[in-house]
Parts: structure tokens; sequence; C-alpha cells
């Protein structure tokens, strides 16, 4: 048994082994990835808000007389494009209907980047192939404005990414060996670059091939793990290119990323098994030793889960570890047994005041119905009801109406004998139940009810003001023949009378036998 429990503890510490280092190498490459698409993205980002800022500095520039004069437009563009070759493909002037103004012909109307423009805000094109050089090309475009803020022309640019030198670094910045990095332009639904040149102006998959990659298409921005159009799992990392609306993906294969997981697996299978199987069947032998006194307490505490003995402190056999926690669970059972003491007079006690709840009033009352019966004497049920509580409730709020009902309750309480019950049944109703009075019961009852006025109409300090309140009674007297539920229906019926008489009073109904 000791070989078993050592070889499936050395299995299990293996297996544990592998998946905390799976896992803590995955977060550490997903962090490290992120990191990287985080350090792409600002480099794409940077390349591109400085052609947008050269535009839009260009576009304030543009001479208004020239708009009218191709031929000087065209020579004062490319003027500018030779001095500064941020757009290498060219510059051109359209109006707001397409046609070139520097007379070399029409542009596409349709295009994403004339129709912001012509909205008024720096927009990117979708990024396409040059003809002949295969280039990646990425046309911008800007509004020119008149003195008055009106768009009144466009300034296009074209640059070339390849040129550029952007690709290239993108290309060459593979993440190990077979991870790398992707631009995607989630509008266009297009890989605007890849470490793999032939995914480069290519489309994206579709819905469903790569999981993360459609969350990033809706806009998440993290890591995670996904299998990509490939079929092959990847750690991935995603982030934002704010001035384009473009994403950055660094991309590592799960198989690359967690090959020290399968190496430190080898070594332990191969090197050091055979030295770990025999410490752990030593250490076994030690632990079951050690841990009898254990087993025994275990067996002692399952028995009393189960109910084959009752609940009491286990043996503390050693002054150790074992010892501590069997002393503790000694606590801990001390602790349970005062709790479970405190559930059962929750179970029957109101939580507000402290006095008996409808089910313990109930066992009462028919103990003390059953005493009746047998001594032929007589007992009073006093349904009470306070008067003004409501008003009391609303004006100053509940604290202070869970205050009076405290108050309440320990009034009534100062009036009764030890062997007379008083309970909370309900939001403001209390029931008071008395036996064993001197002759005549009746004039016992009445006075005993006149009292209960007399006390709960004593003003109740609060914090703002006193509050004075009233309470109305329903007497009923039974020889112990009556239920607790005709009793109470009896006290209730009459305190609802006391209450129609004015108030404050008490209404004694007939006698139940």
């Amino acid at each position: 048994m000791g070989l078993l429990m050592a070889t499936v503890g050395t299995a299990a510490s293996y297996f544990q082994l592998s998946r905390f280092l799976r896992k803590d190498l995955t977060a550490s490459v997903a962090a490290q990835q992120t990191a990287l698409a985080d350090y792409v993205a600002r480099d794409v980002d940077n390349y591109l808000r400085e052609r947008l800022t050269f535009l839009e500095r260009l576009a304030t520039r543009v001479p208004p007389a020239l708009l009218a004069q191709p031929l000087q437009l065209r020579a004062w563009l490319e003027e500018r494009s030779e001095l500064s070759p941020t757009f290498s493909l060219g510059l051109t002037v359209s109006d707001l209907a397409g046609e070139r103004l520097d007379g070399s012909g029409r542009i596409g109307v349709d295009s994403s980047e004339f129709k912001g423009a012509s909205a008024g805000r720096a927009t990117l094109g979708r990024p396409l192939t040059t003809p002949g050089t295969r280039h990646s090309a990425l046309p911008m475009a800007v509004p020119i404005r008149n003195p008055e803020g009106e768009v009144m022309a466009l300034l296009l640019g074209t640059a070339d990414m390849s040129a550029d030198g952007l690709l290239d670094h993108l290309q060459s910045g593979r993440v190990g060996k077979t991870g790398g990095i992707l631009v995607v332009s989630p509008e266009d639904h297009l890989f605007v670059a890849s470490t793999e040149a032939a995914m480069s102006l290519t489309p994206t998959p579709p819905v469903g091939v790569n999981l993360l990659h459609d969350r990033a298409m809706t806009g998440f921005r993290g890591s995670g793990k996904t299998i990509n159009a490939q079929g092959i799992e990847e750690i991935s990392a995603i982030a934002s290119v704010p001035s384009s609306g473009w994403f950055i993906v660094a991309r590592l294969p799960v198989a690359e990323a967690l090959a020290p997981v399968a190496r430190m697996q080898h070594f332990i299978l191969q090197q050091r098994a055979p030295a770990v199987a025999t410490v752990l069947v030593l250490i076994g032998l030690a632990m079951a030793w050690l841990l009898r006194p254990l087993m025994r307490a275990a067996h002692q505490a399952d028995r009393m889960t189960r109910g084959e003995i009752e609940l009491a402190p286990l043996r503390v056999v050693r002054n150790d570890e074992i010892g501590h926690l069997t002393t503790a669970f000694n606590r801990l059972l001390a602790k349970l047994l005062q709790h479970q003491a405190e559930l059962r007079r929750l179970a029957h006690h109101d939580t507000l005041t402290g006095l008996p709840n409808r089910k313990l009033l109930d066992d009462r009352l028919q103990q003390m119905l059953a005493r009746a019966k047998r001594e032929a004497n007589l007992v009073a049920v006093l349904y009470l009801d306070l008067d003004g509580f409501k008003r009391l409730n609303d004006t100053f709020g509940h604290e202070a109406g869970d205050k009076a009902l405290r108050e309440t309750a320990r009034r009534l309480m100062s009036l009764v004998r030890h062997s007379d019950t008083v309970a909370r049944i309900g939001g403001d109703e209390f029931v008071l139940v008395a036996a064993n009075f001197s002759d005549p019961a009746e004039h016992a009852v009445l006075a005993l009810a006149q009292q209960c006025i007399d006390a709960v109409a004593l003003p109740l300090q609060l914090r703002h003001a006193d509050m004075a309140m009233g309470v109305s009674i329903g007497i009923v007297l039974t020889d112990g023949g009556a239920t607790p539920e005709d009793l109470l229906a009896a006290a209730d019926k009459a305190m609802y009378q006391a209450k129609q008489n004015g108030r404050g009073g008490y209404v004694l109904a007939p006698t139940l036998r």
C-alpha cells in the first residue's frame, strides 16, 4: 500500500508540476507576446501618424489659386514629393466629385479614403498591391478646407509600405522559430502585413475558423490560446493601432512555447524517477506511522457525521502537528455545538425582540392548555396590536420602529410572571398568555390588560423627539378545551373590535370551552 501510495503521489506530482509549468509558461509567453504586440502596434501607429500628419500639414499649405491651375498644381505636388519621399507613390488633389485637379483624370469616389476625407476627416484607405512591383501600397486622404472651414478639395497620397521598410521590418521580426506578427485591418477583412510574406494583403479567414481572431475582429484586445486556420494551436496577443482601426497579432505556436515543459518531463522520467521512487517509499512508510492517529481521528469523526456516535472531542495522542490539528478540530466542534444551540434558539425566537415566535407560542400554549385542563384553571390569551406604529415608522424611520418594538417587548415582559409567555407573532402584533389567576379570573385579566395599555402608552424617547403609542387588546379565556388556533382567532377578532371602539382599549371575548 505504501509503494502504491508513493507511486500515485509521484505520478500526481509529475502531472501537477507539468500542468503548473504549462500554465505558468503560457502566462509568461502571453505577457511577452502582449508586450511585443504593443511595441509593434506603437511602431505601426507612429508610421501612420507621421504620414497622416505630413498630409494634413501639406493640405493647409496648398495655395487655393493652384486648384484652378492643373499644370502648376502638378508641379507643386511633384516638388513636395521630391523634398519628402513620404508618399513615394504620388500625391494628387481632387475635387469632391472625384476629378483630379492636376489634370491626370479621375479617382475612385467609392474608396474609403475618398469618402472619409469628403466627410472632413483624415482617412486611411484599403491597402493594395501596386501593379508591376508587387509592393504594398497604402492610400490616404485628408480634406483641404477654405477659410470658412468648409471642405473644398481632397489631398490624396499613397505610401509604399514595402519601400518604406515597414513590412520588411515586420517580416524579419519572427517570434521564436515559427512565430510571427500579423497586421490586420478588420474593416477591410484583410491581412495588411505578415511575417509570412505570402499572407500579406490576403483576406482574413471566415468566421468560425479562428475563434480568437473572430473576437479580435469584434473589438477584443488581449491574449489567449487559439487554433489558427492551419490547425496549429498557438498563443496570440492582440494590440490596437489607434490611428487606423487596425490591430497587431503577435503569435507563437504552443508546441514551441511549451517545449521546455517537454524537456523537463523527459529529464524527470529518465534521470530522477528511480531516486524519487525510493524516497517516496521511505516517506510512505514514515507517513503511515505518523498518520495513524489522524486516521483513527478521521474514522471517529466519520462515525460522528453518520450519527453512529455522539459528537464528542477527539483524543489528542501526540503534541505534534496532528495533535494541533485534533485540538483545532475539537475547538471547531465546540463552536459547532454552540452554533447549533443558537440556531435552535433562533428557530423559536423573534430575532428583533428576542421574544418567542409563533412556533414556540403554539408549543407553550398547548402545554398551558393541557395543564389548565388537568388542574381546572383558566388560561387567558391577550392579542395586542400597537396603535400608531405605522405613523412612527413612517415619520422616524425603520430604526426608530425597531427600537419601539424592542421597548414594547421589554415593557410587556416586566408585567408578566415567569410562568407567563409574551410572544411576537407579526410586525407590531404581540400575544400574552397567562394562567393560574386568583378568582375572579376576569377581573385579574382585565387588570393585566390595563397594565399593558398603561405601559405601552408611556412616551418613547427617540433621537429627535418623544413619541407615544397606544395598544388595542383582544382577550379570550378558556378552561383548556379550545385549540390554540381558535383562541388566537377569537382574541384577534376581539382586538379588531377594540380598535373599532376607538383604540387604546380592550375587549373581552366570550370564554371558550
